[in-house]
């Protein structure tokens, strides 16, 4: 599921889509992830923290609908690579969690990207084979932007990023921890504002509230029916 299939469907699915389409299919993973912990993990959500899950992501669609961004029905190839593509990310949350009973999260992460390691190498030598361009296999290493690039997706992006989530499933259920995926969209308006000078209007404000509440709501209510039930 991941790295392998989110990865290969994410890039061949933006090949025929938009990233803005990208964004606002991402943002119903949360809803995904919900509908098949609750299938295989017997993960059972609260009305309210369904509502606040739709909340968050709500609020990631109002935020690229009011940037003018549509989901457009003829790239329907792209868009339906990018629904799977919420699939496999809701998929790797359960069965992390799943896992997570029986192996550390350095076990399961270790496991995973060495898979996606073996597979992408195979591809890439298929690739520049049937294009006669082996020679240049290792040309790209000699870009010192190459490199940092490779090592802050490598580690950071991937590595730490994965290592991090399957420790957070091995302490939390699936669906609350997938909603914080949401609040990716207000990183990206912040770091716009921050670094690229973007403006920040009354609808970035008002999405990202929506946001927020919903990922607090998502983890906050309930827990009190949680407890109960883990006490009895």
């Amino acid at each position: 599921m991941y790295p392998l299939g989110f990865f290969a469907l994410q890039a061949f699915g933006l090949q025929r889509a938009t990233s803005a389409e990208g964004g606002i299919l991402y943002a119903f993973t949360p809803v995904v992830t919900m509908v098949l912990a609750s299938i295989f993990l017997k993960e059972a959500a609260s009305v309210l923290q369904k509502l606040s899950i739709a909340l968050s992501v709500f609020g990631v669609v109002f935020i690229f609908v009011m940037k003018g961004s549509t989901i457009h029905l003829s790239n329907i190839a792209g868009i339906f690579l990018l629904v799977l593509t919420c699939v496999a990310s809701a998929g790797y949350s359960v069965m992390a969690r799943s896992l997570s009973k029986q192996f550390s999260p350095a076990e399961i992460t270790y496991l995973m990207q060495g898979i996606g390691f073996a597979a992408f190498l195979a591809f890439s030598l298929v690739s520049h084979s049937a294009a006669g361009t082996l020679r240049h296999f290792f040309a790209p290493l000699a870009s010192g932007t190459f490199i940092a690039s490779v090592l802050y997706l490598g580690i950071l992006s991937s590595l730490v990023t994965a290592l991090a989530a399957t420790y957070i499933l091995s302490k939390m259920e699936a669906a609350k921890m997938s909603v914080f995926a949401n609040l990716s969209t207000i990183v990206s308006i912040a770091a716009g504002a921050l670094f690229l000078g973007e403006n920040v209007t009354l609808y970035h404000l008002i999405g990202s509230a929506l946001i927020i509440a919903g990922v607090i709501g998502t983890n906050r209510l309930g827990r009190r029916k949680t407890e109960k039930a883990a006490s009895s």
